[in-house]
């Protein structure tokens, strides 16, 4: 018997997200990058070159999280930090060449993996999912303070 949680819109949308990004891990697994750091390198190779903070503020991640997988993407050879050039005490953050070449290689990938996971959906039908999804965060983002 299905509990009444499991059909609060919370829940079902953790339990789509949880599905949707393990179907990105399964897409991402074959190059040894996770859905996160996909994501960190793909905002920081859009953004250019930034500084640990603002790769925070614009993953919404928290700043021990962004070093975390910075240590990971640099061990990779994903990502270099190179020292600010008016304050000597931050660093920015910039991909690499080998960084390029793995976007490159499976941003096709992921975007058939986004488009696979829309199959058989009418357009009008996403259109107001976005829609919805928009406001819900809004909401939330009311309730908590953000």
């Amino acid at each position: 018997m299905e509990s009444k949680h499991n059909r609060l819109i919370g829940y079902l949308v953790y339990d789509a997200q949880r599905c949707i990004t393990k179907s990105l891990e399964t897409t991402l697994k074959p190059y040894d990058i996770t859905p996160g750091q996909w994501n960190l390198i793909n905002q920081l190779d859009q953004a250019g070159e930034l500084s640990q903070k603002d790769l925070a503020l614009l993953t919404h991640k928290e700043q021990a999280t962004i070093t975390r997988y910075l240590d990971t993407l640099e061990r990779k050879g994903l990502i270099v930090r190179n020292k600010h050039k008016t304050d000597r005490r931050a660093h920015v953050v910039c991909t690499t060449e080998k960084a390029h070449e793995l976007i490159r290689t499976v941003l096709p990938l992921t975007v058939d993996t986004a488009n696979r996971l829309i199959e058989g959906i009418d357009q009008h039908d996403i259109d107001t999912f976005v829609n919805v999804l928009a406001e819900l965060k809004k909401n939330a983002e009311i309730i908590s303070g953000d």
